[in-house]
């Protein structure tokens, strides 16, 4: 029986053999004057291309702060850092945002994360947080630089067992050259999996898809069906939306979870998440000894 986890994405993958015609001849932009889409993309700073190598953050200063724990922030499967702009963290943190950077042929999601590892500095105490697919890629990062704590929200701490013919069934859609277009495009479809149901949720939808680097899209979608993970970290805290459609609650055992919420929820109900994040983040910097 195939994992409820992933039946969005078969939906997703088959419907687009419905609508491929009418997206591939759109153009992504399509909506880009729209008041609030130009808002985001006017807020760019960055150019979203993803690097072949290991890029650093942005905000990490050349002088780090001994006064304050480094957070690092995953965001989302095809987001980016603006999914953590309503957050309001503890002046004591150092925010640092992870960049996504290219995937290699056939890369597994741990040799992943060991190539990211050069965009975090080991020499000081630090703790992680995952974002939906940034939180599978924390889980392995833990693994290897080993933070005070990881905290992961609207994810999930293990693989969840699919059968082998989802698994090829995936690989086979997702080849199509189609799929990209599709996953990319922001419809009724993708707008309440992804629990975008505010005009400002929706537009913020369409300005990161239309960002996302494909060929990582497609890399990190096969990744996620393959991902074997068993055990939970010890020291992660996992915070889940009831509402959400993507990874279904009933899929996993958070610490906490937010009533109503959906996947968007770090924006969302980012007062929330922020209040959760700065307890768990602070507490855990309290009970070390060396700060």
């Amino acid at each position: 029986m195939l994992s409820n986890i992933n039946i969005p994405w078969i939906c997703l993958t088959i419907y687009l053999t419905v609508r491929s015609a009418e997206i591939f001849g759109q153009s992504t932009i399509n909506g880009a004057n729209r008041p609030l889409e130009k808002s985001f993309a006017a807020n760019q700073e960055n150019d979203h291309t993803l690097s072949d190598g290991t890029a650093t953050t942005h905000e990490r200063s050349s002088t780090p702060d001994p006064d304050k724990m480094n957070l690092y922030f995953l965001s989302g499967l095809g987001a980016d850092k603006r999914v953590f702009s309503k957050l309001v963290l503890d002046e004591r943190f150092a925010v640092h945002y992870i960049d996504w950077i290219k995937p290699e042929k056939k890369e597994t999601i741990a040799h992943y994360a060991s190539r990211l590892v050069a965009q975090i500095d080991t020499t000081r105490p630090f703790q992680l947080v995952g974002l939906s697919f940034g939180g599978i890629v924390a889980s392995e990062l833990a693994n290897i630089v080993h933070p005070e704590q990881i905290v992961i929200i609207s994810s999930t701490p293990t693989g969840v067992p699919i059968s082998k013919f989802y698994q090829g069934l995936t690989k086979f859609l997702l080849l199509s050259p189609f799929a990209a277009p599709f996953l990319k495009s922001t419809n009724t479809f993708t707008y309440k999996f992804f629990g975008a149901d505010t005009p400002e949720l929706k537009a913020l939808l369409k300005s990161i898809l239309h960002d996302t680097d494909s060929k990582f899209l497609k890399w990190a979608l096969v990744r996620m069906g393959t991902w074997k993970r068993t055990d939970n970290l010890e020291n992660l805290y996992h915070i889940h939306g009831t509402a959400d459609k993507l990874i279904p609650i009933k899929m996993v055992k958070p610490d906490v979870s937010i009533d109503g919420a959906g996947h968007l929820m770090v924006y969302a109900q980012a007062k929330q998440i922020s209040d959760i994040l700065n307890k768990k983040l602070s507490d855990n910097w309290v009970k070390n000894p060396n700060h």
